[in-house]
């Protein structure tokens, strides 16, 4: 009965898969009739070229359906991870259902050819489907541990990267320039920022600097990096100095950080506090209690042995005697004695 159910299931699996590949492709060639290729249209609000994407890439990527607002968040931790071409969303999308597709097809051709008087069927089906389930979720949490540590790269350095800024700022420099020479040299010691300040950069050479520092700011998603970005426009659009204004924007974070550290220093006594007691107190209670124990393990087996008050021989004379002095005691006639 089993076997019938494994093999129904595989070939119902199989099917819908190719059912998938086959409509996924001929979506695939549908939409390379068009020029570009929209995904999220109305939430990522981005525009993707299928010039630089296969069809079968293509095809792949739409194979397992997103929500626009789970593209929209893909998208953003892409961006914020540093992965900046134009198809590295459909990449990602075509590269984690390709893995997905494959895995099930292997898992329907392992329980076919499975010995079907075991149950190596049930076991490759189960551990197919996991490996599908976590091939769907594991991408998704690497990527967004990347984009996370990213953002955390770009901020801690930022404070430094600032103040090369603010001195080429004070030389006389302007700030497109500024950031250039900033760029250059902070190249090998923060590259995220390096990059984006390249990418800056370039935006404000193509639009404006204020266009240039919002684009930056949707990029990082970062709380830093919007107070740093309005706080630039509003400067330059009211012609105050931008140099002391980094200043003071730079030594906020490096405060910001420091309390940060000092709350983490607080906590961390607290966090040690259930370690300590579940590690020390094993030992301190061997150290109080192993000499008694021991002392009564050596009085129970040397007194367990022949001659000892507690061998059978002995410990049950001693009870009777123990009774009969009590029963004499007690009797009316060992009162009158």
């Amino acid at each position: 009965m089993f076997l019938d159910l494994v093999t129904i299931a595989t070939f119902l699996l199989v099917c819908f898969v190719f059912f998938l590949v086959g409509d996924a492709v001929a979506a695939g060639h549908r939409a390379g009739r068009k020029k570009e290729l929209k995904l999220g249209e109305k939430s990522s609000g981005s525009t993707y070229s299928a010039s630089h994407v296969g069809p079968f890439r293509r095809a792949m990527a739409g194979v397992i359906p997103q929500s626009d607002e789970e593209i929209k968040k893909i998208e953003l931790d892409l961006k914020r991870a540093g992965y900046y071409r134009s198809t590295a969303l459909i990449e990602y999308l075509a590269t984690r259902n390709i893995l997905i597709v494959l895995v099930l097809i292997g898992t329907g051709i392992g329980c076919v050819l499975a010995d079907p008087g075991t149950n190596y069927p049930e076991i490759i089906l189960v551990a197919g489907l996991l490996i599908a389930g976590s091939g769907y979720g594991l991408p998704r949490i690497v990527l967004h541990n990347q984009a996370s540590r990213r953002v955390n790269r770009i901020q801690k350095g930022l404070p430094d990267a600032l103040d090369l800024v603010m001195m080429c700022l004070t030389g006389g420099v302007p700030l497109r320039t500024a950031l250039q020479r900033v760029t250059e040299e902070v190249r090998y010691s923060h590259p995220d920022i390096a990059v984006e300040f390249d990418i800056i950069r370039r935006h404000a050479d193509a639009n404006s600097m204020a266009d240039a520092l919002k684009q930056f700011a949707r990029r990082i998603d970062a709380p830093d990096v919007n107070t740093l970005s309005l706080m630039i426009s509003q400067t330059e659009r009211l012609g105050t100095n931008v140099s002391t204004a980094l200043i003071d924007f730079a030594d906020g974070i490096r405060r910001k950080y420091r309390q940060r550290a000092e709350e983490h220093s607080s906590k961390t006594s607290i966090k040690l506090l259930f370690p300590v007691i579940f590690c020390m107190a094993p030992p301190i209670y061997i150290l109080f209690f192993a000499p008694a124990v021991l002392e009564l393990r050596s009085f129970l087996i040397r007194e367990h042995r022949p001659g000892g008050i507690l061998e059978p021989t002995t410990y049950g004379e001693t009870i009777s005697t123990t009774s009969q002095t009590l029963l004499n005691e007690n009797s009316p006639g060992g009162n009158n004695q």
